[in-house]
């Protein structure tokens, strides 16, 4: 009879690392395979179809090794996905603030990745459907509910949540998206904690790219936080500058001492 002890020190970082090259592998074949058939028509519905492939590899792969490796998974008890609303809605105010606070360091980015994914949702309903929908749900349960929960488990929550967040942002590529999308993964990944459910995580994540996807419609690459707050000057822009500050560092202050308490307070595990 094998180990426990062994097993679990084996399976410190092999699973998580091969579920992250299987995915970026099946990321790039399966994109590159829709667009090399973007002359059939509907290109929308083939890069759709990409996307979710390569959430079904690795998932299916998470699966597959989870006995083996000890690969914790998200639970699909009604508790586990229910929605805490206090949560959601300090989570969609915090990514507002958030989308204030990075301003000038996105502003100082090269536009044209930026334009690039302008283009791309507003290449028609099912690029919409990627965003909105399949997004929220699969990158949730891959990134918060198995990355995550495995990271927390063998890492503790401070490191474990942190690292699930570097390697979100990390795994978006363009520049602008990489550094919101890392801090999304922390806000995100604190909800998911605290609550126990990955339903709230999902609901923030849907508000966050549906409230995104509607303003690049309407405002293109500008920034929604910049064209309600007077453009990125003036009092009322450095007024709700100053709130985000404060906000911000009131949620962290919170989620370091919430992080410290003992596991039973701390976490509501599967």
């Amino acid at each position: 009879m094998p180990n426990p002890q062994a097993t679990t020190h084996r399976s410190l970082w092999f699973p998580i690392l091969s579920l992250l090259i299987l995915f970026c592998a099946a990321n790039m074949l399966l994109g590159a395979l829709a667009r090399q058939l973007d002359h059939l028509g509907n290109a929308g519905l083939r890069q759709f179809i990409a996307y979710v492939g390569s959430f079904a590899v690795t998932i299916g792969y998470a699966l597959a090794i989870r006995r083996h490796w000890g690969v914790l998974m998200p639970s699909f008890r009604p508790e586990k996905w229910k929605l805490h609303g206090p949560f959601i809605l300090v989570g969609v105010i915090l990514l507002f603030a958030t989308g204030i606070l990075l301003t000038p360091i996105t502003d100082r980015m090269p536009d044209q990745y930026s334009r690039l994914l302008d283009d791309y949702l507003r290449g028609g309903l099912w690029p919409v459907i990627t965003a909105v929908v399949a997004a929220p749900l699969l990158e949730e349960f891959l990134f918060r509910g198995i990355i995550q929960k495995n990271l927390v488990a063998r890492v503790g929550p401070g490191a474990g949540i942190l690292i699930a967040a570097a390697i979100f942002g990390a795994i978006h590529l363009i520049p602008q998206q990489m550094i919101y999308a890392g801090c999304v993964g922390l806000i995100l990944g604190c909800i998911y904690h605290f609550t126990g459910s990955l339903g709230s995580a999902v609901a923030v994540h849907f508000i966050n790219n549906g409230i995104a996807t509607l303003a690049g419609f309407v405002l293109g690459s500008e920034s929604i936080e910049k064209r309600l707050l007077g453009g990125g000057e003036g009092p009322v822009w450095y007024t709700a500058y100053g709130l985000s500050i404060v906000l911000a560092a009131a949620a962290a202050a919170y989620a370091v001492r919430r992080i410290r308490r003992p596991k039973s307070d701390s976490a509501r595990r599967d």
